[in-house]
């Protein structure tokens, strides 16, 4: 589906598998990381790269938008729960305030929903743009993997993130009890 951009060229939503993002569009989209996030890491991904991305692209190649998704179980109390999780939803200056976010956000979702998962997950400072879409902050207390650097450094608790958000996808709502990430913060 494409709609127009900010100079009134066309914008396309694609999903791709990170595995299949070459070099030069994984210098793209560094580059947008870069420029959307101060202090960003010298590469397409912050701790680990996605399993795929929405890319919200221009007629001509250029990445007006990106938002890497992850796929995996996590456990809430005493259920395990399929999950996709968001990362590094970014949107370039002069595409902002067009819905490019809301857009890739209702993607997500419906593929979610396509898949069978039970919630959307991710975690946001300022929750404005995910409150208006859906996402609901939630206080659990949560356990991840901690990495830097390409390094696992051990395991981190909080008793509440402060920045944990989630969406149901189908009709369960979401458990109570501690969250265990079983991997790496999204």
């Amino acid at each position: 589906m494409g709609d127009a951009g900010a100079d009134g060229e066309a914008i396309t939503v694609v999903r791709v598998a990170e595995a299949e993002i070459g070099v030069n569009l994984s210098r793209r989209l560094q580059s947008l990381l870069q420029a959307c996030f101060p202090g960003y890491p010298g590469r397409s991904y912050f701790k680990l790269p996605p399993h795929f991305r929405y890319l919200a692209m221009t007629s001509g190649g250029d990445v007006a938008a990106q938002m890497g998704v992850e796929f995996r179980v996590i456990r809430v109390g005493d259920s395990v729960v399929r999950t996709f999780g968001v990362v590094d939803l970014c949107v370039t200056d002069s595409e902002r305030s067009r819905g490019l976010a809301a857009r890739l956000l209702a993607e997500v979702t419906e593929f979610a929903r396509t898949c069978g998962m039970a919630f959307v997950v991710l975690f946001a400072d300022d929750d404005r743009l995910y409150a208006r879409n859906g996402w609901a902050r939630v206080t659990n207390r949560c356990s991840w993997v901690r990495i830097h650097d390409h390094a696992t450094l051990g395991i981190a608790r909080q008793e509440d993130t402060g920045a944990m958000m989630v969406k149901a996808v189908g009709e369960q709502a979401w458990p109570e009890g501690d969250v265990d990430l079983l991997g790496h913060l999204f």
